[in-house]
């Protein structure tokens, strides 16, 4: 499953740290940090972890703060938000940082027998550009299904299919009509 971050935290502070990996060595010592896959509670990523019973290990984030991550990398709250007008700034910093992209080498070597994709259209794009500055290849898996408004970096892979999905509500009742092994 690759899914994108959510504004909904289950720690919330006054002041978070935003995009500032720099920083993240001293958030770490005076802030609380969670496995990601526990830190996110938006409705998406709650009702798709809830609903597919997946694992830590089998969950990739695309967060606005920390990159592509695995579900069980620690994470501390934040408040970041990918834009259509940010994407490629936001990239450029965790591809800088020696602290972005703690799943990358971990998805990359990832075989799945059927990938799950959820990147709204921001994060599509990140991921995208993150792909081509990097030169890796999503195509990784038996079949990708693509629940987006866009392909992205997933349009020339043979064994991917768009499920155009059209905002949360659209996305969640198709992820529930989901049946589950």
């Amino acid at each position: 499953m690759l899914i994108h971050c959510s504004a909904r935290k289950r720690i919330r502070l006054d002041n978070p740290p935003g995009f500032d990996l720099d920083n993240e060595d001293y958030y770490t010592s005076t802030l609380p940090s969670l496995p990601a896959f526990m830190m996110y509670t938006g409705l998406e990523f709650v009702k798709t972890i809830q609903h597919l019973r997946l694992k830590p290990e089998s969950v990739f984030i695309l967060s606005a703060r920390y990159g592509l991550i695995r579900g069980d990398q620690p994470i501390l709250p934040y408040e970041a938000k990918i834009t259509v007008k940010n994407y490629t700034t936001v990239v450029d910093g965790w591809v800088k940082s020696r602290r972005g992209n703690g799943g990358l080498n971990s998805f990359i070597n990832s075989r799945f027998n059927l990938l799950i994709v959820r990147l709204s259209r921001p994060y599509m794009m990140a991921f995208s550009y993150l792909t081509r500055k990097l030169g890796i290849n999503p195509c990784i898996g038996g079949s990708i299904n693509v629940y987006s408004p866009i392909m992205g970096p997933f349009e020339n892979c043979r064994n991917a299919t768009l499920i155009r999905v059209r905002g949360q509500g659209d996305y969640v009742k198709r992820i529930m009509e989901l049946p589950v092994s």
